[in-house]
């Protein structure tokens, strides 16, 4: 295959497309990235020479300036966060040096942490390349037989696993690992920048029980971290390992020349501007027709099957040879059938895979030439993670961000710079959240007792924590320590990745098609719901809450469907309060009550809401932070619920330009009266029981974020509201109830 297809280089890709009869001028901007050479340096610490033999023998004669520059800070004994692009390397700059230490020290032991038990074992196999004689690398997680385990605990020089593991499987048994733990010289951390949220907190306090441990064993590991470029290396590490490292951001990897397409879907003679969908559908279709292999980035799994659906259906009638070369990819396939459309990717038997952002970790699929993101994926570093999987080393590479109709990818749109030039965000993770602090201080009690003075590395809040652990009875105290009271590690009963309650299976007459967490049973998998599986359509028959199953059948129909939820919101305890012009804006302790009450039926064709049928699922309520904004009564209107309904959708789709995350982290309600104030009243609120800062952001922010959602709505040309500035995919009430004049009217009053 030549460079980069069966036609030529992209840039003639790019101009095929622009003459192409789907084309109506949707590239608003075209950024390019010209190619950079490679930069070599060579490390001034020794290396063992079997070592270098070892990777001379896979073809690395040479280093990276940011591998050396890492290498030769482990090697001084420092903690070392790397940040270099996507397939610059990374790994080896923290494998060079644990084999190096390896080799003149037998007995040492490395625990290498990845998000995924995917890319732990795919990053198993490049290890064991440059593996020398007498060093063993084993991967454990809840793959691994448990006859194999005794052998790995005790054999294992090197031990990659994840973070649920390392929680649930290793630290709550750790005097089965004490021979481990006593020789532990390093501790990696792949891919940090994935850990934030609620995840990120976790992961916080996992490894403070980790390092708690460590230290009970006689042991204080390095730890070395890898991430993607992030505007705050360092405060991210420190919020994870609770320690200080030094920053390598020398990037010394060669890179192809890159484009960057921004794709705004054309608008039709009425203004209705055309799915997203069916444009990068449209798009993978025809990359595939050029021989492009291509990855398609979808923000939900079923947007990721839709896509698929689609791109099939346009390529069978031309050619059907190729509609058979494009599958999907996501979260809830089993493991074998995630390993095997990994493997064809791989293998260059596919030419398009849609996916969700499971594949944008850096799982080894082979060269990629293209990269489509349906939707703006929620952060620059995100959609430069997603883009950077297409081109390696020196090869070409194409991107194409797809503009969905909403108000946050159509800023975007309105402002390419902000995404072709800006900087990467900050990535946080807050263990002080006292949810998450309250669950992993019983799991770390349960480990070890624990002290008043070894709260120091642990966030503030932390004896507040364990003296209410105490008054629950979750913990006992006895001479000055907090101990878990029962013999049963509370570990198993703590998810790490974000609480969704527990798992449900899914199933067929034929057996099981994969698996979901609770709350997105609830969204996407009551009674009534159309379930989407590579490509497949399944009738969702019954939801059993009892036996946590779903139980589907398959189906073909010309629709598919989307939840509604209720939301209320409670304000427990006013902490801040200013005023922007004369809108009042106060940051608040809140309960959050959702329910998922009902359900459409949407059109395949148009996206046509066909039917509506109302559900009965229990309710889910939470404590977490907001923002209400007071939205004072504008003189003349004789109503303004539905301006302030308008401004509520708007409010939500710009905060994460304020606050660096995505709009599912947020969420949002509007109440036409507050009884409080006798005004209408919006509420922004973290999406995550406790909160993870999100708020605190977002009011401190506030004149920004008004001045984002006036400039959204007045540049909208549309005359009634539309998806790209009022209306909402997400809204409970189907959109009703909304008026653009109205919010304009406001706006125009509070920014007087």
């Amino acid at each position: 295959m030549p460079p980069n297809s069966a036609e030529g280089d992209l840039a003639k890709i790019i101009s095929a497309i622009k003459r192409a009869p789907y084309y109506a001028n949707q590239i608003v901007e075209q950024g390019v990235s010209e190619a950079r050479a490679a930069v070599f340096e060579v490390p001034e610490r020794r290396i063992d020479p079997t070592v270098l033999g070892a990777l001379a023998s896979t073809g690395i004669h040479r280093f990276y300036t940011h591998q050396a520059d890492a290498i030769d800070l482990v090697e001084a004994g420092k903690n070392v966060v790397v940040t270099s692009g996507t397939s610059s390397g990374k790994s080896l700059c923290y494998n060079v040096p644990v084999l190096n230490r390896l080799v003149t020290e037998p007995a040492a032991r490395a625990l290498y942490l990845f998000p995924t038990k995917a890319l732990a074992q795919d990053q198993l196999g490049k290890l064991r390349k440059i593996l020398v004689n007498g060093i063993d690398a084993e991967t454990y997680d809840g793959d691994t037989p448990r006859a194999e385990r005794p052998a790995i605990r005790s054999a294992a020089h090197i031990l990659l696993t994840n973070p649920d593991m390392l929680h649930v499987g290793i630290l709550p048994n750790h005097t089965a690992w004490g021979k481990f733990l006593r020789n532990l010289r390093f501790v990696v951390l792949d891919e940090m920048h994935t850990y934030s949220g609620v995840f990120g907190a976790h992961v916080a306090l996992v490894l403070r029980r980790l390092f708690r441990l460590c230290e009970l064993y006689g042991s204080k590991p390095q730890i070395i971290a890898c991430s993607a470029t992030i505007a705050n290396p360092s405060e991210l590490f420190a919020s994870l390992a609770g320690a200080g490292a030094e920053i390598v951001d020398r990037d010394g990897s060669p890179r192809g020349k890159r484009y960057l397409l921004m794709w705004n879907p054309p608008e039709d003679d009425e203004g209705h501007r055309r799915s997203g969908n069916s444009e990068t559908s449209q798009l993978l279709g025809a990359f595939a027709a050029h021989g492009v292999r291509t990855l398609a980035f979808a923000r939900s799994r079923i947007t990721a099957e839709l896509i698929l659906t689609y791109t099939r259906e346009g390529l069978s009638l031309a050619d059907p040879r190729l509609a058979k070369q494009i599958e999907s990819y996501r979260g809830g396939y089993t493991p074998a059938e995630r390993r095997a459309i990994e493997q064809r990717l791989f293998n260059g038997e596919l030419l398009g895979l849609s996916t969700t952002d499971a594949m944008e970790l850096g799982v080894d699929v082979g060269t990629l030439d293209a990269v489509i993101m349906n939707g703006f994926p929620g952060s620059i570093s995100s959609l430069r993670q997603q883009a950077g999987r297409a081109g390696r080393g020196e090869r070409q590479a194409l991107g194409v961000l797809v503009a969905k109709n909403d108000p946050l990818d159509q800023y975007y749109m309105r402002h390419p710079a902000a995404l072709l030039g800006g900087t990467t965000e900050a990535v946080r993770a807050q263990p002080s959240n006292p949810y998450i602090l309250a669950e992993q201080l019983r799991c770390a009690a349960y480990e070890r007792p624990i002290s008043a003075a070894e709260l120091i590395s642990y966030p503030e809040n932390s004896l507040e924590v364990l003296e209410g652990l105490e008054g629950e009875g979750e913990l006992v105290r006895r001479s000055g320590m907090w101990l878990y009271p029962s013999p049963h590690s509370p570990a198993g009963e703590v998810d790490i990745r974000g609480g969704g309650g527990p798992s449900y299976t899914i199933q067929t007459a034929r057996g099981e098609l994969g698996t979901m967490e609770q709350w997105r049973a609830f969204m996407s998998a009551h009674a009534g719901a159309i379930y989407l599986h590579r490509g497949d359509q399944y009738l969702v028959t019954d939801l059993n809450l009892t036996a946590r199953q779903i139980t589907v059948e398959r189906v073909e129909v010309n629709y598919y469907t989307q939840s509604q939820a209720e939301t209320t919101v409670t304000p427990k305890e006013e902490i801040d309060a200013l005023s922007v012009n004369t809108l009042g804006v106060r940051l608040e302790a809140v309960e959050v009550t959702t329910t998922v009450d009902a359900f459409v039926r949407k059109s395949l064709l148009d996206d046509s809401v066909i039917s509506r049928e109302d559900l009965d699922l229990p309710p889910s309520t939470f404590d977490t932070f907001a923002v209400r904004f007071d939205v004072p009564t504008v003189k003349g209107l004789e109503a303004t619920s539905d301006g302030v309904h308008a401004l509520e959708h708007l409010f939500l789709a710009l905060a994460p330009t304020i606050a660096q995350c995505e709009v599912r982290d947020l969420g949002s309600a509007y109440y036409p009266l507050w009884p409080e104030t006798g005004w209408p009243a919006i509420f922004v609120f973290d999406a995550v029981p406790g909160g993870i800062g999100l708020a605190e952001t977002l009011f401190a922010s506030s004149e920004l974020w008004l001045e984002r959602v006036t400039e959204q709505l007045f540049s909208c040309a549309c005359a009634d509201g539309c998806p790209a500035c009022v209306l909402s995919a997400r809204c409970p009430y189907a959109n009703e109830s909304i008026d653009k004049g109205e919010a304009a009217r406001i706006l125009l009053e509070v920014n007087a």
